[in-house]
C-alpha cells in the first residue's frame, strides 16, 4: 500500500468535497422536488417555443435564466396547458403542472388544436397554420408553417417535425435546469461550508499536520468506496420523468432523499469529528494554554483568530469556562465567514461541481494507493544476500 502524505491529504480533501456534495445534491433534490422546479422549468421551455422572444438587455436574460420560481404568464402558454392533451399530464401531487411531457403529447395537442380530429383539407392548413389558434405567437407560425412546407404535404412527416423541434428544445431545457441547479448547489455550499466550518485551506493544513485525522480520514473514505460502489443519489435532468405523478409517491421519494440525508448528516459529523468544530459556538468553552507554545486553547476546539473577536475571550483568564450567550454565537458565526471567507468560497466551487464528479475522482485515487506497492527491492536483495550460503573450500 502506497503511504504517502501529499496522497492521503487528496484523499481525505475529495473524501470531504464527496460527502458535502451529496448531502448538498440531496437537499437541492428536495426543494426542486418540494417547489415543482422541474415542471416550472418543463413550462418555461413549452414557453419559449410559443412565445415570442422579448427585447431584452444580456444582463436580463443572464439573471432571468437564474430564476428558480419562474412560471411563464404569457397568454399563448397558458392557453397551451389548458388542452385536453395536457391537461390530463397534471400531477396529482404538490404542483399540478405537468413535470414532464412526451414529444407525442406536445405534437397531438398542438395539431388538434389547430386541425381539430375530423377530415383535414390540406388546402387549408396553412391558412389554419397562420391562424394560429390562439396558442402560436406571430414569430411561431411562420416557424410552424415552414415546418408543414418542408413536410411537402406529408401529415405524417409534419407531426414528426413538430416532435423533433419538441426534442430539441427539450435538450436545451435539461442544461438551462442543470445550470439552475448548479447555481443552487453553489449557494448550498457556501452556507453548508461556513455552518460546518469547511474550510479547504483549514481542512489541509489540518490533513497535513496531524497523521491520526489524516489516517481515520483514509480509513472513512476507503470504507465508503468499498460499501457504496456506486453513488446513492444524483442530480436528476429538468425535464425527466422524476418528479411525483402522485401524493403517494411524491411522499415516498421526499422520504427516500430524507433518508439518505440522514446517512449524510451521521456521515458529515463523524468527519467534522476529526476535522474540528463547526462555526457555532458551544455553550461554554473552558480557556488552557498550550505549555509548548503559549498559545490559549479551547476545550471543546474552536477557531482561535474568530474567538478572540469575542470581547469575554480576548482578555481570557486560562483555566476557567466561560458561557456564551446567543449574541456572542451570531457573533463567532460572523466571525468566522469573515475570517475563513475564501476557504468557504472554494468549497462551494468544489461543492457546485457535483457529486458524481468526486465520487469518481475518490475512486479512481482510492485504485492508486491500494494498487502501488512501495519498493521493497533493497530489502529483498539484502535478504537474498543473507539467504546465499558460503562456498565451500576445497582442502
Amino acid at each position: 500500500m502506497l503511504n504517502n502524505v501529499a496522497l492521503d491529504v487528496v484523499i481525505g480533501l475529495v473524501f470531504i468535497f464527496l460527502l458535502y456534495s451529496l448531502f448538498a445534491t440531496v437537499v437541492s433534490e428536495i426543494i426542486a422536488t418540494a417547489l415543482g422546479l422541474r415542471a416550472r422549468n418543463l413550462m418555461e421551455s413549452v414557453g419559449q417555443m410559443l412565445e415570442d422572444e422579448k427585447d431584452r438587455s444580456k444582463l436580463e436574460k443572464v439573471i432571468d435564466s437564474l430564476r428558480l420560481m419562474k412560471k411563464p404568464d404569457g397568454d399563448f402558454v397558458k392557453k397551451f396547458y389548458q388542452l385536453p392533451e395536457i391537461k390530463k399530464l397534471k400531477n396529482t401531487g404538490f404542483s399540478s403542472l405537468p413535470s414532464v411531457m412526451r414529444s407525442g403529447s406536445f405534437s397531438r395537442a398542438i395539431y388538434q388544436k389547430l386541425f381539430g380530429a375530423g377530415f383535414i383539407d390540406k388546402d387549408s392548413i396553412e391558412a389554419k397554420i397562420m391562424e394560429g389558434g390562439d396558442i402560436l405567437s406571430p414569430e411561431t407560425k411562420i416557424y410552424v408553417l415552414n415546418l408543414w412546407k418542408d413536410s411537402y404535404g406529408d401529415i405524417e412527416k409534419f407531426k414528426a417535425s413538430l416532435e423533433h423541434w419538441f426534442d430539441r428544445t427539450m435538450e436545451q431545457c435539461t442544461e438551462w435546469y442543470k445550470r439552475k441547479i448548479q447555481v443552487v448547489l453553489l449557494i448550498l455550499g457556501f452556507v453548508m461550508a461556513w455552518c460546518f466550518n469547511a474550510d479547504t485551506i483549514g481542512i489541509i493544513h489540518k490533513l497535513s499536520t496531524d497523521k491520526k485525522a489524516r489516517e481515520e480520514m483514509v480509513t472513512m473514505a476507503t470504507a465508503y468506496i468499498q460499501n457504496n460502489k456506486n453513488i446513492p443519489i444524483t442530480p436528476t435532468n429538468g425535464c425527466d420523468s422524476c418528479d411525483s405523478v402522485s401524493v403517494k409517491s411524491f411522499n415516498q421519494k421526499l422520504d427516500s432523499l430524507l433518508k439518505i440525508k440522514s446517512q449524510l448528516d451521521k456521515d458529515i459529523a463523524k468527519a467534522n469529528s476529526l476535522l474540528g468544530s463547526g462555526s457555532w459556538l458551544p455553550d461554554s468553552v473552558m480557556v488552557l494554554k498550550d505549555s509548548a507554545t503559549g498559545k490559549r486553547l479551547y476545550i471543546p476546539e474552536l477557531d482561535a483568530t474568530a474567538a478572540l473577536k469575542i470581547s469575554k475571550l480576548s482578555n481570557a483568564t486560562v483555566n476557567k469556562y466561560y458561557v456564551f450567550s446567543s449574541c456572542d454565537k451570531w457573533h463567532y458565526l460572523f466571525s468566522m465567514f469573515c475570517v475563513h471567507f475564501m476557504g468557504f468560497l472554494i468549497t462551494a466551487i468544489a461543492i457546485s461541481l457535483g457529486a458524481p464528479f468526486w465520487f469518481d475522482m475518490l475512486n479512481k485515487l482510492i485504485q492508486l494507493r491500494t494498487s502501488v506497492k512501495p519498493d521493497n527491492s533493497n530489502d529483498d536483495n539484502a535478504n537474498a544476500n543473507n539467504n546465499v550460503s558460503s562456498p565451500k573450500r576445497e582442502a
